[in-house]
């Protein structure tokens, strides 16, 4: 698996003005997990040393306290014959409304690109009047990005409204004197994930990047996923283990902090907060 890194930055820009370049972008952009989103409040999650204890199938024990009643159920069972028709389902209204969306996006960004035009010629006149019609061109900008600003939503709605259960894991935090060369995650299915650190992405946590290395589909459950680090000074065979709670169709976020370890502690001296990805469409200006 090849990890991402994420750092962090900040990008200047004129409120009016801007919103003219992000709905441009828009045309460009699908919405989805890459686009910006509000983190709820992060919660800590302890790094135990050792695996939980705790009772393993529960539902493969009531299947054997009750095989006689099972078979019994099943031996019920008999075939019946129906008789059908396969009748075409209706197309869903929201896929023959997405041609219309994009023909008003790209009308949208005609009606912008011409609006600019006129504004650039009216700031030379520098006349009364001229800045009168320079604030209708900048109102009509205003409605124009309003409805990009629904249509987003619309689109934001169906392809990251109902997200599968799922569980991403990113590393962040100067790992100090610590030498970390790899990354392992072991899952409670027991699937395994080794993650390589180049020294570019060491050196990428160090400036206050951030480092993903799992994105995947988990049961909503509670789960105990093992957490293990390599490199010059970690212990052989050292690993952590974080028991989490996925929620149905969410997606939970798993934050190892490397701020503070030890390496001589293991595994367990990683401080590590999770929290829920927010899908809502943003609804701040610009």
């Amino acid at each position: 698996m090849e990890p991402t890194c994420h750092p962090s930055r900040r990008s200047p820009g004129d409120h009016r003005f801007g919103a003219a370049l992000a709905l441009g972008l828009l045309v460009l952009t699908v919405p989805g997990l890459a686009a910006p989103a509000r983190a709820q409040s992060e919660t800590e999650v302890a790094v135990e040393k050792l695996r939980p204890q705790r009772e393993k199938h529960p539902t493969l024990v009531f299947l054997k306290q009750n095989r006689d009643f099972i078979r019994y159920r099943f031996d019920q069972l008999r075939l019946k014959a129906l008789q059908g028709r396969g009748d075409a389902g209706a197309i869903d209204p929201r896929y023959l409304a997405y041609s219309r969306m994009l023909a008003g996006i790209l009308a949208a960004g005609d009606s912008i690109e011409v609006a600019d035009d006129a504004r650039q010629r009216q700031v030379l006149l520098a006349s009364i009047t001229e800045l009168g019609g320079l604030e209708a061109q900048l109102d009509l900008m205003d409605r124009t990005l309003a409805e990009q600003r629904a249509r987003l939503g619309i689109l934001q709605e169906d392809f990251t409204g109902h997200q599968k259960t799922a569980l991403i894991v990113v590393l962040s935090g100067d790992p100090g004197s610590a030498a970390l060369d790899s990354f392992t995650l072991t899952l409670e299915d027991g699937a395994r994930v080794d993650v390589a650190v180049t020294a570019e992405q060491h050196e990428s946590l160090r400036q206050g990047g951030v480092l993903q290395v799992f994105h995947g589909f988990v049961e909503p459950r509670e789960q105990v996923v093992e957490v293990a680090f390599g490199g010059a000074g970690w212990p052989a065979g050292d690993a952590g283990f974080v028991t989490l709670a996925p929620e149905r169709d969410r997606i939970t976020l798993l934050r190892l902090d490397l701020s503070r370890v030890r390496p001589a502690e293991g595994a367990a001296s990683i401080r590590a907060r999770t929290w829920l990805h927010d899908t809502r469409p943003d609804s701040r200006d610009g």
